[in-house]
């Protein structure tokens, strides 16, 4: 009785809502997760392991260590947005993990002037609140090694999404996504199908907190809606070479998205595709340093010409026994702004 009731309220919901496909929907998980992955351009489809796997290709989560966590902090525009991620993979047999990701971006102590004026037109600064917007996402992830193929893993994740912007509006989804990684000898595959299902946001806006300020400035007022996010597909290949001590891994592939023309170099109105190279070096598997190039686009410049782009990226970092540190600085140009993060991962190994 109680699944036949969630369905006819899945029901009404789809029905009294207005419904559409958005573009750059969730766009905060496109931050990434980890400073590996953002010095590789977020190239890193066929290479992460681990408890970071769980966000990028969770067939990827079985690990050397049976227990490991990971933390990232970044923060965009001196402070003004923070972005946290937690990861923890557990290894249950040489065959299957699971994992789950924890994921939030937000901006605080956001100025609500909407009450800044008192009945009698006065202006006072006393009638200024704050308020917070922030996107959360859940993964509980699952993978697990083919026995007739030990060269195939598969994996998938249950997305759970939280976004609230203050008190006006909240929105909650779910989603899908599917995964396998082949290895062979040094070679190795990954590819992701993201929001397999579509993932659905539902948003409910609280009218009463600003009908009387849209209706005084003429604007419209936001209603009640529900968010399609389309599929996304994420595929690379990397290929581990060994001299003496020192270890390169390169690695390249694309992010495909479903939902209309981006600005990418391949795009149409079917799909667009985002390519990126990057590759890994390291010293007995002690210190890193990586590099990537991704997001290539043609932007308006200031005098409205076309400008061919890319975003280098790079990083390093360090591994000893079951402590590892990584940091990425990105210093990004896009349409004559800057934009700069410092990305610093930790990421702990037990068991």
């Amino acid at each position: 009785m109680q699944k036949i009731l969630t369905i006819i309220l899945i029901f009404f919901v789809l029905q009294t809502a207005q419904a559409q496909i958005v573009k750059y929907g969730n766009d905060f998980l496109s931050i990434g997760a980890g400073a590996r992955a953002a010095a590789l351009g977020n190239g890193t489809i066929a290479s992460t392991e681990g408890a970071e796997a769980g966000f990028w290709n969770p067939a990827n989560l079985q690990s050397i260590n049976k227990l490991e966590t990971v933390f990232t902090h970044d923060n965009y525009f001196s402070g003004l947005a923070i972005y946290d991620f937690l990861g923890v993979s557990y290894t249950i047999d040489t065959l299957s993990a699971v994992g789950f990701s924890l994921i939030r971006l937000g901006i605080d102590d956001i100025q609500n002037t909407l009450q800044l004026f008192d009945e009698n037109g006065n202006m006072d600064f006393d009638r200024i609140s704050y308020f917070s917007t922030a996107d959360y996402a859940a993964l509980f992830s699952y993978a697990r090694k083919i026995p007739n193929f030990p060269s195939l893993s598969l994996g998938a994740n249950v997305k759970l999404i939280y976004r609230h912007e203050g008190s006006f509006a909240n929105a909650i989804g779910f989603g899908i996504d599917l995964a396998a990684s082949w290895q062979h000898k040094k070679l190795k595959t990954g590819l992701v199908f993201r929001d397999i299902t579509s993932t659905f946001n539902v948003w409910n806006v609280d009218k009463s907190k600003f009908d009387s300020s849209f209706v005084a400035t003429g604007n419209s007022i936001p209603e009640n809606s529900i968010e399609i996010v389309a599929p996304t597909m994420l595929f690379s290949v990397a290929r581990e070479f060994k001299i003496y001590n020192f270890t390169i891994q390169p690695e390249g592939g694309a992010n495909i998205n479903f939902d209309g023309k981006r600005n990418y170099i391949i795009k149409s109105n079917f799909a667009s595709i985002n390519p990126f190279l990057a590759c890994e070096f390291s010293y007995k598997k002690i210190v890193f340093l990586r590099g990537g190039v991704s997001d290539f686009q043609k932007n308006n410049n200031l005098f409205l010409s076309k400008k061919f782009s890319f975003v280098v990226s790079g990083g390093a970092g360090i591994s000893f026994k079951r402590f590892s540190f990584d940091y990425t600085f990105l210093n990004t140009t896009k349409n004559s702004y800057d934009y700069q993060s410092n990305i610093f991962t930790l990421k702990l190994r037990f068991l």
